[in-house]
């Protein structure tokens, strides 16, 4: 389906499928806008078939058809009992310890014999029980759960900034190795993961892991709703959300999440801020991050992951380093980047950047986002990729080989909700202010700078 639009709105009244409420979508077709609802977390029709027109009424039959698909979906976990199963696997030998991958569960010794034809791991380690992400083989969907996991180099650099935050309690979406690297090395944090692959039962208890669909804010049990809520109540002030979900997943869902996480914290500690909130995602999605998250800022810090062949530095990775970046309402003037990895501290920016991101004096700015560094064009007063020139057609700055055509943005201004722009380019909006706080970085006050003006 392409020019797929999302229909923001309460998704509590919306039917649901096995994956929670779904979420109302729309498309021009044959001229004719249609308006229909489809699962929240799977873009392919194949993993998850649900589908209802807003002109059609769902009959008895699909809604038996579909209460029954969701139970046959959540009826196989029992979390409390798989937590003990995981004791007793503790208790063993890890010589003795072996998981089926096919079946998704450890295997007791005495059923060995059930499972030999089976794709399973043998002699799991301590280090392996804690760390099941390096376990487990990645989910690799690309239109639904696909798995790219955070390098051990990105780990260590995204728990250095919480730390450096002072940052206690973490709410990992979608981020099983830095839940991972705080549950087994942090005796200073606290982190909760939530995440749609539901193997991760087997491996961390009802107050470590949530079932849960990032997507429309789902969750699985009402059980892992009521521990979301009490770790909300226990961080007080202390949290910082980590969400790194699936690229190709929709933007403004996730920002709906967000909204809806910050809206509840807020209701149970009293608080009148925002969440802070890293959010990874590779930087050439800015202007529709920025469209939906309109206080983010992106820090030039290349997050590298382990099973991505273009995610990550090396002679095997992307000439340029990754894509990737961290986006956060955190005072990026407050965050250190880590020195040894290839980055400086710009003095006028007052903020980290990657040694090849030049400080423009004409834009003011280290201007450069994918790793190269961005040459100044006079004539759009502005700094662009090096490979790119000077189109007078255009009268913008472009690849030499691109369509003049002009694309037109079809989502709503997240400014002034007005279809047809984005923020950047809203003519409601004070641009000169807006550039200058984003120079600064000044979004959310970092946990240092609240503390000193207390």
């Amino acid at each position: 389906m392409s020019h797929v639009e999302v229909i923001l709105e309460d998704l509590t009244s919306h039917p649901k499928c096995p994956h929670g409420p779904t979420v109302l979508f729309s498309r021009v077709s044959d001229g004719r806008r249609i308006n229909f609802f489809a699962c929240s977390a799977c873009r392919d029709r194949k993993q998850c078939s649900f589908y209802l027109g807003t002109e059609e009424k769902m009959t008895s039959i699909a809604q038996q058809k579909w209460k029954e698909a969701t139970e046959n979906f959540t009826k196989c976990i029992n979390h409390r009992k798989q937590f003990m199963g995981l004791n007793e696997i503790k208790l063993m030998s890890p010589s003795l310890r072996r998981y089926c991958h096919t079946c998704e569960q450890f295997v007791p010794s005495k059923y060995v014999d059930k499972h030999l034809a089976h794709l399973s791991t043998a002699s799991i380690s301590d280090y392996l029980l804690m760390h099941p992400s390096e376990l487990l083989h990645p989910l690799d969907n690309p239109k639904k759960e696909a798995q790219f996991l955070f390098s051990h180099t990105a780990v260590k650099t995204l728990v250095e900034i919480i730390r450096q935050q002072s940052f206690s309690y973490v709410l990992s979406i979608g981020a099983p190795r830095i839940h991972e690297h705080i549950s087994s090395s942090c005796e200073d944090m606290t982190s909760l993961l939530l995440d749609i692959d539901k193997r991760y039962h087997s491996f961390f208890g009802p107050l470590q892991f949530c079932w849960y669909n990032m997507f429309n804010n789902h969750f699985f049990s009402k059980d892992a709703k009521d521990i979301f809520h009490d770790f909300l109540k226990q961080s007080a002030g202390q949290l910082v959300i980590v969400m790194d979900p699936p690229f190709g997943g929709r933007i403004e869902l996730l920002a709906q999440t967000v909204v809806s996480i910050n809206r509840l914290n807020k209701a149970v500690n009293g608080s009148e801020n925002d969440l802070p909130v890293l959010f990874v995602f590779p930087y050439f999605m800015e202007p529709q991050i920025l469209n939906s998250f309109s206080d983010f800022v992106m820090l030039d810090y290349k997050v590298d992951y382990d099973n991505h062949p273009l995610f990550r530095d090396g002679p095997k990775g992307r000439k340029q380093g990754s894509p990737v970046r961290i986006f956060t309402n955190i005072s990026v003037s407050s965050i250190t980047l880590p020195a040894d990895e290839g980055y400086k501290f710009c003095d006028k920016c007052v903020r980290w950047v990657s040694l090849e991101n030049r400080h423009c004096n004409e834009c003011e700015l280290c201007t450069s986002k994918d790793g190269r560094t961005y040459v100044h064009c006079q004539k759009c007063q502005r700094c662009v990729k090096p490979t790119w020139s000077h189109c007078a057609t255009c009268n913008r700055c472009a690849q030499t080989d691109h369509d003049c055509s002009e694309i037109v943005f079809s989502q709503a201004c997240f400014h002034c909700k007005e279809p047809g722009h984005k923020k950047r380019e809203c003519p409601k909006v004070n641009h000169a202010e807006l550039q200058l706080k984003r120079k600064m970085g000044v979004k959310t006050k970092s946990r240092k700078k609240l503390k000193r003006a207390k």
